[in-house]
């Protein structure tokens, strides 16, 4: 049986990319036919991050891998949308997201088969799918990217949780990705499930009355930052190591560390193997080369993943029941766009301020 929510939230975010983007269609948007491949791919992992892993992959096991991505604006939800309408004749093989709540949802879809790869045995069961749905490769960390600009130097200094974003002192100085997209849905959702409506709504319309500026995603948050045109914004570690190892002017501040903080919001990369996926022998070789601890390591010493999903006690992570976030996704999402941008949620809702494909 469909799960409502999950195609509807795909629907709404793929449809509010497209008022922002109309360029030709990407890969995950396009036809479902692809080019024949020992083992298929569809992975919304950025690619720098991702192409040389699966390079690698295909010279030690001697296969060819198709790979389908998502783009910035759309992360993830292109993917979903493609899933489902595949479900009957799948043609991917491994699903790597690089978050959770999507693939929760797709869970409650029936779309993926149980498989327990051996590099994995060591991750917790908190990072991995009851019945071995699922496996996390490594785990992101949400932060507050800030600048480092001495201008900025006092404003910063009081910046030590994300609600003080919300705070009088830094009102027009302040960005986030549009909360409808990739990580910062599942943020927000986050926020929501943990302090229920009346804290979130309080949240939200602090930032509405701080002129909070939604932008196409986590890394126009950091270009925007880092340029000096705000202040502070919520975005993921990655993007900004991305930006500090080219000696841009902006940092990252763990958010809500405090002995009585929330912490912040760990997002593990998922990995799962399709149901009635056509090569599911190579996937499960592929998934198995993914989990590998050394493909882990690798990836945090090149700072895509903050910390290591066998080693997630280094920082005051948010207690959350990821399930339930992932279930109050859209609902959250639609909160935070009818009260930043005082409108309804619809499909057809003006794009967020500096879209990317």
């Amino acid at each position: 049986m469909r799960h409502p929510s999950i195609l509807a939230l795909a629907a709404l975010l793929l449809a509010l990319a497209t008022a922002c983007d109309r360029s030709p269609a990407t890969p995950a948007a396009g036809p479902a036919t692809q080019p024949a491949g020992d083992v298929v791919l569809y992975s919304s992992i950025d690619e720098p991050y991702l192409r040389p892993l699966i390079a690698r992959f295909e010279r030690q096991a001697g296969l060819k891998v198709v790979l389908v991505t998502d783009t910035e604006a759309t992360k993830s939800a292109g993917l979903v949308q493609r899933l489902d309408a595949e479900r009957e004749r799948p043609k991917a093989d491994v699903y790597w997201g690089n978050e959770v709540f999507h693939t929760l949802n797709l869970v409650e879809q029936g779309l993926f088969a149980p498989y327990r790869p051996k590099p994995a045995d060591d991750v917790p069961a908190r990072w991995r799918g009851p019945g071995d749905l699922w496996t996390a490769i490594g785990l992101r960390a949400r932060v507050i990217g800030v600048s480092t600009r001495p201008e900025h130097k006092d404003a910063v200094a009081r910046i030590k949780s994300v609600e003080d974003l919300a705070g009088p002192a830094l009102k027009g100085k302040v960005a986030v990705a549009h909360p409808a997209f990739g990580t910062t849905s599942g943020h927000f959702a986050a926020l929501a499930v943990l302090w229920g409506p009346e804290r979130y709504g309080k949240f939200l319309r602090g930032l509405r009355a701080n002129e909070v500026k939604l932008l196409g995603g986590n890394s126009v948050v950091v270009d925007q930052v880092a340029g000096g045109n705000f202040v502070a914004g919520t975005t993921d570690n990655d993007d900004v190591n991305n930006a500090r190892a080219d000696n841009r002017p902006i940092d990252a501040v763990l958010p809500d560390q405090s002995p009585d903080g929330v912490g912040t919001l760990l997002i593990p990369s998922t990995i799962a193997l399709i149901d009635n996926a056509p090569h599911p022998d190579n996937g499960r070789k592929l998934i198995d080369f993914l989990c590998d601890p050394a493909v882990e390591k690798e990836l945090i010493a090149g700072r895509f993943f903050a910390y290591s999903a066998r080693e997630s006690g280094k920082v005051k992570a948010m207690d959350v029941d990821y399930a339930k976030v992932a279930k109050e996704l859209r609902p959250a999402v639609e909160t935070a766009l009818n009260i930043l941008q005082d409108r309804q949620a619809t499909p057809t809702a003006p794009a967020p301020t500096g879209a990317q494909p």
